[in-house]
């Protein structure tokens, strides 16, 4: 079975074209065209419905992705390497690459999924968060291999402290949204 989702789109793509072709004469097709506005109309709504209580879970919301794990994962992955002794640049760049191409892109990828879990306003209060750790996380990357190891130590550190903030921030947010208070 097509999911709410998919056929939405499909309408909403079939309707947005007989209207255009119910327009294009003139006179226009009025019946036509209104009937394809209101389908148009509608085909937002199954697009944009929440899901109701009781309603099967979405397939992409089964399958969902776990943002907080992933920010764990991050900054533990972080913080093994800032108590490193001695830490070089190449082996800064070497462990930061599968980070920042793994968990961290993942995150980046997924983060829309987080609106259905949280409100607008944590929501943006994460994803900025995490936006100034990934930059950070970036910069101790490009300054490592741009060969200052002083500033990828002090930017690998940074990141660390910024990704367990984001960490324990989501983690507050997911266990009571509704107390948690800016």
């Amino acid at each position: 079975m097509i999911n709410r989702t998919v056929s939405g789109y499909l309408l909403l793509t079939v309707s947005t074209v007989a209207a255009s072709v119910f327009a294009s004469p003139t006179p226009v097709l009025t019946l036509p065209f209104t009937v394809s506005l209101a389908a148009m109309a509608f085909s937002l709504w199954l697009v944009r419905r929440k899901q109701a209580p009781g309603e099967p879970a979405r397939e992409s919301e089964a399958d969902a992705f776990d943002h907080l794990a992933c920010l764990e994962s991050v900054a533990g992955a972080l913080a093994r390497l800032a108590e490193q002794e001695s830490l070089t640049c190449g082996q800064i760049h070497r462990e930061l690459d599968p980070l920042i191409e793994g968990a961290v892109f993942d995150f980046a990828v997924n983060r829309e999924a987080l609106l259905a879990r949280l409100d607008y306003g944590a929501y943006s209060r994460v994803v900025g968060d995490f936006t100034q750790a990934e930059r950070i996380l970036n910069r101790a990357w490009s300054a490592a291999v741009d060969s200052y190891p002083g500033e990828a130590v002090d930017m690998l550190r940074l990141a660390r402290e910024l990704f367990e903030e984001v960490a324990a921030l989501l983690k507050r947010y997911l266990q009571a949204p509704a107390e948690v208070q800016e």
